[in-house]
């Protein structure tokens, strides 16, 4: 009883309050240039009997514009197919009883079917099959139902783009694997899939008012969010590598390629003569600068072009991070990004260290020990 009468209390909306007053300044607009714009072209009467849906469709267009119910394809379908059924219902249904429970359950059943799901289409079709002056037009009322329907949205659209509010909300491309193969990005390989969440869907069993691909999104943060608690004493400063093999711009390539030999690196930070990291060479740049020397039997034989420095073929626009760099980016960029160095730098973009993808196996390991 006690968990019964709990659900009852007020949920939260989840919406800052600096956009409370920015939908209601959006809905303000939206409402009062339908009902002049109505007015002026169709007359006071059937203005004013549109206007209650209006002001439920303003609710969803500004407030939670992210939803599938405030969907521009939502509200226009929505709202034309309802006006529709109301006026077929009062051609047909002589008691408005009778009618008005039809029309509401006609216009659930085709708007669930066409996926144009919007709440105040309901009233719409309820205002036309009971209102004489509407339903007396046929289906000619259809012309102020969209005129109205397009002047909210066109407005809707224009206030909350200007205003910081993405409308209609885009759909992000999938992230694609930066070595061009079918394969997800490593990160979405251990998370959950469309699979898993349709199946979610399903055994929640009830609608749930948000997109799908939102819906996908945030539960990526969560996970994302949730990872970032549990290791937030893990950063890019504990677990860097601090002593460095470092080459200067003027190095020739071929000390470069010594240095990796040598160490077994597969990278080497370039700085100037105050430390500051101004450029990063990879055995695959190197690779780049190889040349077949003339065959003097079957074998062939590499060598380096002469005379070309690192100054000429390091990469110069270095990704880098900070000391405080939390361990969940770290494995973005190590990961899903297709890095494997990545060099950490102090507030005057001095080197101080370089965080490698055995780095961050290591401390995911740590990690993992730690919480078990």
């Amino acid at each position: 009883m006690r968990a019964w009468i709990k659900a009852f209390t007020p949920l939260s909306l989840n919406i800052p309050a600096k956009q409370w007053l920015r939908a209601a300044a959006g809905a303000f607009l939206g409402v009062l240039l339908c009902v002049f714009c109505t007015h002026y072209l169709f007359g006071t009467d059937i203005a004013f009997s549109l206007v209650p849906p209006l002001g439920a469709s303003a609710v969803l267009l500004f407030i939670t514009s992210a939803t599938p119910l405030a969907h521009p394809w939502s509200m226009l379908a929505g709202n034309l197919i309802s006006a529709s059924i109301g006026v077929i219902a009062a051609l047909y249904i002589n008691d408005p009883v009778v009618r008005s429970a039809i029309v509401v359950c006609s216009a659930i059943t085709c708007m669930l079917s066409l996926r144009c799901l919007h709440p105040p289409s309901c009233a719409i079709a309820l205002a036309v099959t009971l209102d004489p002056t509407l339903h007396a037009l046929g289906f000619a009322v259809l012309i102020p139902v969209a005129s109205q329907s397009l002047i909210l949205l066109c407005l809707a659209m224009i206030f909350n783009n200007l205003t910081g509010t993405p409308y209609p909300r885009p759909i992000a491309p999938p992230q694609e694997s930066v070595r061009d193969t079918a394969d997800p990005v490593p990160s979405a390989r251990t998370s959950f899939n469309e699979e898993d969440l349709d199946k979610a869907l399903e055994e929640f069993g009830t609608y749930v008012d948000v997109r799908r691909e939102d819906l996908e999104e945030l539960l990526r943060l969560t996970e994302s969010h949730t990872f970032k608690r549990r290791t937030n004493n893990i950063t890019a400063g504990a677990i860097m590598s601090r002593d460095l093999r470092t080459g200067q711009p003027d190095m020739l390539i071929e000390e470069a390629w010594t240095l990796l030999k040598t160490y077994r690196l597969n990278a080497l930070p370039v700085v100037d003569q105050y430390q500051r990291l101004v450029g990063i060479i990879t055995l695959v740049d190197l690779l780049h600068y190889f040349e077949l020397e003339a065959p003097s039997s079957r074998f062939h034989r590499l060598r380096y072009l002469r005379n070309r420095r690192l100054k000429d073929i390091m990469t110069k626009n270095v990704i880098t991070v900070s000391f405080n760099t939390p361990l969940t980016e770290l494995i973005t960029l190590l990961s899903d990004k297709g890095l494997h160095n990545m060099p950490v730098v102090d507030e005057k973009q001095q080197l101080a260290g370089i965080v490698t993808q055995s780095d961050l196996i290591a401390a995911l390991y740590r990690s993992w020990l730690i919480r078990f």
